[in-house]
């Protein structure tokens, strides 16, 4: 449990080399690439690498021609075997090809399209036995095709005498009637006229239709049946193409991928104007020796340093246990810690466990919130690991209380419950929280250790002056409740309070002496007395904060309680009811309630003390977005 131990790495060579490098040397080997131009110095002709928008272009233009292929794949990592002109070259020649494809299907399809919409009114004509010539070569009458309301035609039959027109029915439906009428070419207007009052809608026939209506639906058809022939050959050799390129096409879109990824890393890099790349990162210690091979290989020049060495800040990266991981996006959540700092996901991990479950404890309500962690996990959703660890928790000090479903008569518990138990319970929960800050103190003095903070280390409030003075106040208490008497003479203990309050009162000024340091303090003792009264009233604050621990379990027991009181004013199912529903609540609303107490502890009574999380968080090149 642990932060992995990091080096910085500089790298140059040529740059004619570099994509190579970056794919198959970089990518995947853990390196965290640093931006070249800010760490080295500045007196160097360095420049940026120019971003390269043309490859994006055409990866999009590779994905739809997969999607238009129907190609299946999956994104992973490949070596880098193409360069840019080829892969444009042959996306170019494939969409080509494939577009005048779906462009001759596109047009059959219209051309289907559009004989099926003419030839829908000629349907209504089959009957007709003259040919459409003679109609469109009428001398001397007009002749009219359309369609009529049933309404309206049986209107125009009883008037029909005093129109100058020969109406022909030709088909009838429920509620329309498809005419032809014809009427000298002299009358045609007033005739027209007449139909259009009532509602006569005209039908234009295509004049490049010829024969009779059932031979023009019989051409028609034909012209269709080619057309989707024509159609069903292009689709076959679409499904040729997929065959031979596909493959390809494939390994083509990789290749787009990852000269993509390449070129958005390269944004960290600089050249110079002799063809000379310039590369620097950090990379973890146990990955060292795997790419420097590589890069030896490649008659690449580089040099290794501690991260002491440079101004660079080194990334962190959290090694821990498959048990404890899960933990880091709740450490995460406050701040990723910083590189010499300790990582505290373990310490997270035990007291987050041991408190849901002192504050949730109950086997049935924990076996649900376990049972929802492990459906979370099967579906790799981050919290289903913090979800089932919470729920074997609550089960652990279910049976501890003996409580199933907030029924504590079912199984015997090992300890009193919780509302039986009042006075311990806060007593325990007081003495919990002063254990565990003492705790917090202790990883603040190390950390101070770690990155040789004397002054953090042994006079601040969390350091070892703060450590030995609530040490010996909480001894005293003890001593006092416990003994009726103090444990530790009067004079040893004035001198183990006032001492350590002098050191933290006086931080500032025996920092400096130890700096040598000759600069005056901006801050009054007045205001420093302020301070100290303000962190005497905090410690005491935040132990007596910890008595929520205790609160909450009570607090569970008792609307537990409140769910089987209301459901015993009910008959049997409806009691049943209740009781599943009060459960589902106590769940859910509580459950939320004692997490979000758990993150509160944790973040603001224990971290507070120790930890800065202002790291900055690793991310490998091949994770790079």
């Amino acid at each position: 449990m642990a932060i992995e131990k990091m080096k910085f790495l500089s790298m140059t060579g040529k740059e004619e080399h570099l994509d190579f490098i970056i794919a198959n040397d970089l990518i995947g080997s853990g390196f965290q690439p640093e931006n070249a131009l800010k760490v080295l110095e500045k007196g160097w002709k360095l420049t940026y690498f120019s971003y390269d928008s043309r490859i994006k272009e055409y990866i999009k233009k590779a994905e739809n021609l997969l999607k238009k292929l129907d190609i299946p794949y999956e994104e992973k990592l490949v070596e880098l075997k193409q360069n840019f002109d080829t892969i444009q070259q042959f996306i170019d020649n494939s969409e080509s090809k494939i577009n005048n494809f779906y462009q001759e299907i596109e047009k059959k399809e219209k051309e289907i399209e559009a004989l099926n919409d003419s030839i829908l009114p000629v349907e209504h004509l089959k009957n007709f036995p003259e040919t459409l010539e003679k109609l469109y070569n009428l001398r001397y009458m007009s002749f009219r095709f359309g369609v009529l309301s049933l309404e309206n035609y049986n209107e125009l039959c009883k008037k029909l005498e005093d129109i100058d027109a020969i109406l022909v029915e030709l088909n009838k439906t429920e509620d329309e009637v498809w005419v032809i009428y014809f009427t000298p070419k002299i009358l045609s207007e007033k005739v027209d006229s007449y139909f259009k009052v009532m509602k006569f809608k005209r039908v234009w026939l295509p004049e490049d239709f010829k024969g009779t209506p059932s031979e023009v639906i019989t051409q028609v058809k034909t012209y269709i049946k080619d057309n989707q022939i024509e159609i069903e050959k292009q689709k076959a050799k679409l499904a040729e193409m997929r065959e031979t390129i596909g493959r390809e096409l494939i390994n083509t879109f990789l290749q787009l991928q990852l000269l993509e990824k390449i070129n958005k890393v390269k944004k960290y890099m600089a050249h110079d104007n002799k063809g000379s790349f310039y590369i620097v990162g950090w990379i973890p210690y146990h990955n060292l020796e795997s790419l420097t091979s590589k890069l030896e290989s490649h008659q690449v020049e580089y040099v290794i340093k501690n991260h002491d060495e440079v101004a660079s800040t080194p990334p962190t990266k959290l090694r821990n246990n498959k048990l404890v991981r899960p933990f880091e996006s709740i450490v995460k959540m406050y701040g990723t810690p910083n590189y010499t700092e300790m990582d505290p996901t373990l310490f997270v991990a035990i007291t987050a466990f041991l408190m849901f479950g002192f504050m949730f404890g109950d086997v049935g309500q924990g076996f649900i919130i376990a049972l929802i962690g492990l459906i979370l996990m099967i579906k790799k959703k981050s919290l289903g690991p913090i979800f089932t660890a919470a729920g074997i928790s609550a089960i652990l000090f279910g049976f501890l209380y003996g409580s199933i479903f907030g029924k504590e008569d079912i199984i015997k518990g090992i300890v009193p419950s919780p509302m039986d138990n009042i006075q311990n319970m806060l007593i325990f929960g007081i003495g919990s929280g002063a254990i565990l800050i003492l705790i917090a103190m202790i990883f603040n003095i190390k950390n101070g250790i770690k990155n040789k903070d004397i002054s953090r280390a042994l006079f601040d409030k969390n350091g070892l002056a703060g450590l030995v003075f609530y040490s010996v106040v909480l001894i005293l208490i003890v001593g006092l409740l416990l003994n009726g008497k103090m444990v530790l003479s009067l004079t040893i203990s004035l001198i183990l309070i006032i001492v350590p309050l002098l050191l933290i009162l006086f931080k500032e000024r025996i920092e400096n002496l130890l700096n040598k340091n000759k600069s005056k303090e901006n801050v009054s003792i007045v205001e420093k007395i302020f301070e100290l009264i303000e962190m005497l009233l905090s410690m005491a604050s935040n132990t007596i904060s910890f008595v929520r621990l205790a609160a909450f379990a009570i607090n569970h027991v008792g609307l537990c309680m409140a769910v089987y009181i209301l459901s015993n004013m009910f008959g049997s199912t409806g009691s049943l009811v209740v009781a599943i529903i009060g459960n589902i609540i106590v769940i859910a609303l509580e459950g939320l309630i004692v997490a979000i107490q758990v993150l509160r502890l944790e973040y603001y009574e224990l971290f507070s003390r120790f930890y800065s999380g202002d790291g900055k968080e690793y991310i490998p090149i091949e994770n790079e977005k």
